[in-house]
C-alpha cells in the first residue's frame, strides 16, 4: 500500500468517526432533553402536590378555628352553669325552692 492509499483510508475513518460523533451528539441532546423534561415533570407534579397540602392546610385551620371558638363557647357556658346566679335560677324556676326567710304568693283566679 502507498501512503495516498493509506492518506484516503484514514480520511474515511476521519469521515465515519465525524459521522458516528455526530451521531453521539445527537443522542446525548436527546438524552439530556429527556432529562430536562423528566425534570420539568417532577416539578410540575411537586408543584400541583404543594397546592394540595397548602388546601388541605387550609382547611385544617378553619377546622381548628372552629374548634377554638366552640371550646371558648363550652367554657363560658361551663363558668355560667356553674356560677351561683344561674343555680339560684333552675332552684326557683325548676325545683320551685326558695330562700329560708322567703314567702311564696300563689294568686287564684276565679
Amino acid at each position: 500500500m502507498d501512503t495516498h492509499d493509506k492518506a484516503i483510508r484514514i480520511d474515511k475513518v476521519r469521515q465515519k468517526r465525524r459521522a458516528f460523533g455526530g451521531a453521539r451528539a445527537l443522542f446525548k441532546l436527546t438524552l439530556l432533553t429527556a432529562i430536562v423534561i423528566a425534570t420539568l415533570v417532577s416539578v410540575s407534579r411537586a408543584m400541583d402536590s404543594i397546592a394540595d397540602i397548602e388546601a388541605q392546610t387550609a382547611v385544617a385551620e378553619a377546622q381548628i378555628a372552629e374548634a377554638e371558638a366552640r371550646r371558648r363557647e363550652i367554657e363560658d357556658s361551663a363558668a355560667y352553669v356553674s356560677s351561683i346566679r344561674f343555680i339560684e335560677y333552675i332552684a326557683r324556676t325548676r325545683l320551685r325552692l326558695v330562700h329560708r326567710d322567703e314567702i311564696i304568693f300563689n294568686m287564684v283566679y276565679e
